[in-house]
């Protein structure tokens, strides 16, 4: 496949160290079995399924030929849904260094090829902000991937203030995914991983407009996966009820829009009409590139493909290349 180009940075990558599996295989808070039609590692954690790994994982090698085939310079590696929620915080926070030390020695192994986000454990906001701190200031990671919500409690809730005040202070890259939503009804169906996702992203972006945070803590560089769940085609839901109950303006001075239009999104569909829309409302500056390697059948092409038929090519250049890079250098885009 021909792209426009040969340095693509995806921010939206995923890769799991053997370290990590085994400590969601044998925790006593996940199930996991092996799909038979095609060896996905699948694990249900709390009310339904929480992540599906393909089998084999790809390795580095195969990571590196499959870039240069499709014009990608740089992965940025990531673990999502569960992170490391899934255990006690002492194990936690373990596992989590664990991780980070092993994806950045993946990275030092290939200068400018991988990059990578930092698990931490964020039950716990003391061992939180020490894991926080070994990743930025030793490791030198660039910013940390956390999910929607955190076992169950949400982003905006008080106990997580000492994390967001931090991550202000430092102008964190705080890149947010998907996680089983606390809410009935998704266990059947794998509809978790299938709807819940995008509906919990919806809820993190409410709830975190509401509630202040955005507003308090405006140096934190957020992005939010997946064109912000189903966030697009509902955001001036959020605006009218904003001015219709005085609860969602007592800590949040501005309208849901104005956050919203601040933060970055990844553009991990190759859904055309959701791309063409997510432009419409977000603006094409509030998006970064993303495909969710390994995840979804097909490979990174189709989303390649869709972004740039969309744009018409030349327009997604900075989607695709700058506005990631100056991310990952510290700037806030």
């Amino acid at each position: 496949m021909a792209v426009s180009g040969s340095d693509i940075v995806d921010l939206h990558v995923h890769y799991y160290t053997d370290t990590y599996l085994k400590a969601v295989e044998e925790a006593p808070s996940t199930t996991v079995y092996r799909r038979e039609h095609d060896g996905r590692f699948v694990c249900s954690w709390r009310s339904g399924v929480a992540l599906t790994v393909p089998q084999p994982h790809p390795g580095v090698e195969q990571r590196l030929e499959m870039m240069d085939q499709t014009g990608i310079a740089t992965q940025v590696l990531s673990i999502p849904s569960p992170s490391t929620y899934f255990l006690e915080p002492e194990a936690a926070e373990t596992l989590s260094r664990s991780v980070n030390e092993e994806l950045t020695e993946i990275c030092r192994g290939h200068p400018g090829r991988f990059d990578a986000l930092a698990a931490v454990p964020l039950q716990d906001t003391d061992r939180a902000l020490s894991v926080l701190g070994h990743a930025l200031d030793e490791l030198e990671m660039p910013g940390v991937m956390i999910l929607t919500n955190v076992d169950g409690l949400p982003l905006d809730d008080e106990r997580f203030e000492p994390f967001w005040a931090a991550a202000d202070e430092r102008g964190l890259l705080t890149y947010v995914h998907p996680t089983v939503p606390e809410a009935g009804h998704v266990d059947d169906y794998a509809l978790a991983i299938g709807v819940g996702f995008l509906g919990d992203t919806n809820l993190a972006l409410a709830r975190l407009s509401y509630s202040g945070v955005f507003e308090r803590y405006p140096r934190i560089r957020w992005v939010f996966s997946h064109l912000g769940g189903t966030l697009p085609f509902m955001l001036p839901r959020l605006d009218n009820y904003y001015r219709q109950f005085p609860e969602c303006r007592e800590r949040a001075p501005k309208p849901t829009t104005k956050y919203i239009r601040a933060l970055l999104f990844d553009t991990a569909t190759s859904h055309r009409p959701a791309i063409r829309c997510a432009i419409d409302t977000l603006g094409l500056d509030r998006l970064v590139f993303g495909s969710d390697f390994p995840h979804v059948p097909g490979g990174v092409e189709p989303f390649i493909e869709a972004l740039e038929d969309v744009t018409g090519g030349e327009d997604a250049d900075d989607v695709m290349r700058g506005r990631a890079r100056r991310l990952l250098a510290g700037e806030k885009v």
